[in-house]
């Protein structure tokens, strides 16, 4: 019963990555003046803020988009697929860098396929595994924090691939990002 309802987020995901691919260079050229000496803290803070928060809203938003009773395996693979369509939105728009955005879908694929493992004893010896996998992400976990946080810091650092709101762009060759 819920699969139009399936099919229609599937190509909602779908259409969130191509637009997201198709609109890459045009999403920085709506940018402020973001030069330091007429910046404040503030600003500087409320931009690593929206960074943060889309990180997280690209996490939440598709676990309760998916309908309740379907099945886990759809389910779980419905999630991820949303996580990426909308963690590839938050790379492209705060030019993040993917390994570093990713590495908590990584860590949850990773989390499925520790649960999953069929050949347990008892579920003391699953949740001990659980825990021991979740001890030693937890430090990849942090250090893509920090290279995301330091990665916000330098796009907001750089002067010259953000031109003022209503300048011209310069057309040079030097000014394309990679």
């Amino acid at each position: 019963a819920e699969i139009p309802v399936v099919l229609m987020e599937l190509l909602m995901y779908t259409a969130i990555i191509a637009l997201t691919r198709l609109a890459r260079p045009q999403m920085t050229k709506l940018c402020y003046n973001r030069r330091p000496e007429k910046q404040g803290v503030l600003v500087q803070w409320l931009i690593k803020l929206a960074g943060i928060v889309a990180m997280v809203a690209a996490y939440t938003i598709p676990f309760f988009v998916i309908p309740c009773t379907v099945h886990p395996i759809m389910g779980w693979s419905m999630y991820l697929f949303g996580v990426l369509a909308f963690s590839t939105a938050v790379i492209n728009a705060f030019l993040l860098p993917p390994l570093a955005v990713l590495t908590a879908w990584l860590g949850i694929v990773g989390m499925l396929f520790v649960m999953a493992f069929p050949w347990y004893h008892d579920g003391i010896a699953r949740i001990l595994v659980v825990v021991a996998y979740a001890f030693c992400s937890a430090p990849f976990l942090w250090a893509s924090i920090v290279r995301v946080m330091d990665s916000l810091q330098t796009m907001l650092e750089r002067d010259l691939h953000f031109p003022r709101l209503g300048d011209p762009a310069p057309e040079t060759e030097f000014s394309k990002l990679y």
